[in-house]
């Protein structure tokens, strides 16, 4: 087994998604707490990057341009210079020669940049807590001490395994004066400031298209809400997801108000750090406020809350026992285990925290 003493250059991988890479945060954090000496870098692909820039516990993020390369590799005139830049970036993990390389994300992708860095000591989950024969590219290979717990938990009990001091502490999730002043007028111009603030997202990523509610139950949720509450309750969006809240605004009864246009991950977290309550399916955004401590309001339908739920004591999760619920298909045809949860399950959430 690795001891782990006093490394002077770490390195995280954790390319994606935004929850996942919020997952690992608290990891984070005791990595810091430990090695307050050492360098900590973490890999990272663009679309997730955002949420770590400027975090005090990253001495430097290594971003991962997957969507660019993948959109110029076949572009005639933009291949030589696309694999300069993916040998520059193989040159520059090997160049860095870091003491310790930690796989938080465990498959085929994350396995391979592992092992690109051309470190002794690479870390991993063992087999059978990986995809991908992930565990064939690392050397040191933790087994939690169960298959059914939660990624903030896991990710805790990988450093755990090798010796490393590990509690929850709620991490950092730093954003700049500009985002503050921003979210600020925002909030400023629209609101009631005498009102709770209720964040509701309604859109699932393109890719997480199957954990999305029905657009006509957010709408008759706002409108419970509204009817029972003086409250804010704010649509919030993200890019190409505008047309689904208009909708929503369009077939309630009350008045919801959408949110001002997010320009970048940090703006949405300062959003969500103004919230009194938040309600979301499993989305990047429903984790960034769970980790916040925000109570948050969790629609589950394919998911296992065990494992991907709100990770904090302020939360309820709404889902229904279903034979073929929790799952791990990435479509469906029927998805009975989201559109069988009702606008009265979530209100009843809803009443729970806020003190009904």
């Amino acid at each position: 087994m690795l001891m782990i003493k006093k490394p002077k250059k770490i390195l995280i991988v954790r390319l994606s998604a935004i929850g996942d890479v919020v997952h690992v945060l608290p990891a984070l954090r005791s990595l810091r707490s430990n090695f307050p000496d050492s360098k900590i870098t973490w890999l990272v692909e663009d679309k997730a990057s955002d949420i770590l820039t400027g975090h005090p516990d990253i001495d430097e993020v290594i971003t991962f341009p997957r969507r660019k390369w993948q959109r110029n590799i076949l572009k005639i005139n933009k291949i030589t210079n696309t694999v300069f830049e993916i040998f520059s970036f193989y040159k520059k993990l090997r160049k860095d020669c870091y003491d310790i390389v930690i796989d938080f994300q465990g498959n085929l992708k994350s396995g391979v940049m592992t092992i690109m860095t051309g470190s002794e000591n690479r870390i991993g989950f063992g087999k059978g807590y990986c995809k991908e024969f992930n565990y064939l590219f690392t050397k040191y290979r933790i087994r939690p001490p169960r298959k059914r717990m939660h990624k903030i938990d896991k990710n805790l009990a990988l450093l755990g395994g090798l010796g490393i001091e590990t509690n929850f502490h709620r991490p950092e999730l730093p954003v700049s004066k500009a985002d503050e002043k921003y979210i600020s007028k925002f909030l400023r111009t629209n609101i009631n400031d005498s009102f709770p603030i209720i964040v509701v997202q309604p859109c699932a990523s393109r890719f997480g298209s199957y954990k999305q509610w029905p657009v006509s139950n957010y709408a008759l949720l706002a409108d419970k809400i509204l009817e029972s509450y003086e409250a804010n309750v704010i649509l919030s969006w993200g890019p190409g997801e505008i047309d689904v809240v208009n909708e929503i605004v369009m077939n309630m009864k009350h008045k919801a108000l959408v949110a001002c246009e997010t320009k970048s991950i940090k703006q949405l977290i300062e959003l969500i750090r103004r919230a009194d309550l938040f309600i979301g399916g499993d989305t990047g955004p429903l984790h960034i406020a769970s980790i916040l401590g925000i109570p948050t309001v969790g629609i589950y339908g394919p998911k296992d809350p065990v494992i991907y739920g709100p990770y904090n004591g302020k939360a309820v999760v709404v889902r229904k026992e279903l034979w073929c619920s929790p799952c791990k298909k990435r479509t469906c045809s029927d998805p009975e285990c989201m559109t069988s949860i009702l606008p009265e399950d979530v209100f009843h959430a809803v009443n729970k925290l806020m003190g009904r």
